[in-house]
C-alpha cells in the first residue's frame, strides 16, 4: 500500500523543495495542489517550469501527480464558461505532469450553494455534465469528494451521483473524514465508495457542538489499522493521501515537515497493526 502527501499543507514551501522533502520523509507519491494562492496554480506555470516540475517528479520515482483544485463546479452563482476555462487549464497541467499510463486526475468539492441535497441533486447532475466534457476533451477524471457540511456529505449521495452522472471522467475521492465525524463506519462507507474512487484523501477529525475539528490521522479516534484493513478488502488501489486541513496549517507556528513526518509515522504505524506492507 502507497502512501503520498499533498501540497494542500505546503502552501509556502517550494514546489521542488516539497517533492524533495516528501520523498526524503519516506512517501511514496504526491498530490499536487493547484489553487489560486499556490506557485503551483496553471497561470503561474510557464512550459519550462513544468517541465522542471515533471523531471524533478520522475527522478525522485513518484508516479503521475493528482492534482487538487478545489474550484467548486456547482458552487452557487458560479461562471461556468470561467469555470470550465479554469478546469481545462487544469487539465493541460495534468498533461503536462503526466509520467505514467495512469489516469490523470483532477480532484475537487462541488462547492457550495443554499437547500438541501434533495433540492439541489437533480441540478447537480446536469451541472457537472460540461464539466465531464471538458475532462474527456483531455483524458482527465474528475474525481469528486463528499464534504462534510455540505449537502454533498454520504458515501450513498455520492454512488447515487456518479451513477446519476453517468459519464467516464466523474467520479470519487475517498475522504472518510467527511464520513467519520459523522458517525459512518469505515467498512460501510468504503465498501459503497470503493468501486468509483480514483484517489483517496486520509485526515482524522470529530464534530463538537455542530462544528467539524480535523485531525492530523493516528491523532483521533479513527482507527487506521482498521481503514487500511478495509480499503484493502475493497480493492482501493491508489495512494493513501495525506491532507491536513487548513484548520491546522493555518495555525501560527505551524511546522509542516514535522506534520509531515508524523503523519508518516503514524501510518506507517497503522499499516503495520493491519500486518500491510
Amino acid at each position: 500500500m502507497k502512501l503520498a502527501y499533498s501540497t494542500y499543507a505546503l502552501q509556502k514551501i517550494d514546489p521542488f523543495d516539497a517533492i524533495a522533502g516528501v520523498k526524503e520523509i519516506g512517501y511514496d507519491a504526491l498530490e499536487l495542489s493547484v489553487g489560486d494562492d499556490w506557485t503551483t496554480s496553471p497561470p503561474k506555470l510557464d512550459t519550462d517550469t513544468r517541465k522542471r516540475l515533471r523531471d524533478a517528479l520522475q527522478s525522485v520515482g513518484f508516479p503521475t501527480p493528482v492534482l487538487m483544485h478545489l474550484f467548486g463546479p456547482c458552487a452557487a452563482e458560479e461562471d461556468v464558461d470561467e469555470q470550465m476555462g479554469i478546469l481545462a487549464g487544469t487539465c493541460r497541467l495534468a498533461s503536462d505532469l503526466s509520467l505514467d499510463d495512469r489516469p490523470r486526475v483532477v480532484t475537487t468539492t462541488l462547492g457550495k450553494r443554499p437547500g438541501t441535497w434533495d433540492e439541489n441533486r437533480d441540478a447537480y447532475v446536469d451541472e457537472l455534465q460540461p464539466y465531464a466534457q471538458v475532462a474527456e476533451d483531455h483524458g482527465v477524471i474528475l474525481a469528486l469528494e463528499p464534504h462534510g457540511g455540505q449537502a454533498f456529505d454520504s458515501p450513498e449521495k455520492a454512488v447515487w451521483l456518479v451513477q446519476a452522472v453517468d459519464r467516464p471522467s466523474i467520479r470519487l475521492n475517498f475522504d472518510h473524514s467527511h464520513f467519520h465525524v459523522q458517525g459512518m463506519g469505515i467498512e460501510h462507507c468504503t465498501k459503497l465508495v470503493a468501486p468509483y474512487s480514483v484517489h483517496t484523501h486520509l485526515k482524522d477529525g470529530y464534530k463538537q457542538d455542530g462544528r467539524v475539528h480535523f485531525q492530523l490521522p493516528g491523532e483521533g479516534n479513527l482507527d487506521l489499522a482498521t481503514y487500511f484493513r478495509a480499503v484493502a478488502d475493497a480493492g482501493i488501489e491508489v495512494p493513501m493521501t495525506v491532507e491536513i486541513s487548513g484548520q491546522i496549517w493555518l495555525r501560527d507556528g505551524y511546522n509542516p515537515w514535522a506534520t509531515a513526518r508524523t503523519c508518516f509515522e503514524s501510518m506507517r504505524a497503522g499499516l503495520e497493526k493491519a500486518g500491510i506492507q
